[in-house]
């Protein structure tokens, strides 16, 4: 059996409640929804520390994806103040929408920095 792959389009970011958006760039953030290839129906919105979509694997502090299809998966660098975040972690919850997940990851971004 062969899985198909699928060429994603990207989140309009710029659809992302503008409030919560203010929250990414107050702490000097970037949100970035690059075309993924994927061999799934997700769709990521990057929570970054650069604007680069070629470059969100390392400038990433967290990401949201719709990987569940009816819920939000949040992932979010695990981190603390006293060592630099290294890897992501799951954020468990219930996040019905991009903006809920986006706020979870710059709660998490808060605690590590």
């Amino acid at each position: 059996m062969s899985m198909a792959v699928l060429a994603m389009a990207a989140v309009d970011v710029s659809r992302i409640d503008r409030r919560v958006r203010g929250e990414v760039d107050r702490r000097g953030l970037f949100l970035v929804s690059p075309d993924v290839v994927t061999s799934g129906p997700d769709t990521f919105v990057f929570v970054c520390t650069d604007p680069d979509p070629g470059d969100c694997g390392f400038t990433r502090v967290g990401q949201v994806t719709t990987a569940t299809g009816f819920n939000h998966v949040v992932y979010a660098m695990d981190g603390r103040k006293t060592s630099p975040a290294v890897s992501l972690s799951q954020i468990r919850g219930h996040f019905p929408t991009w903006e809920d997940g986006i706020m979870v990851v710059l709660s998490a971004f808060d605690q590590w920095r």
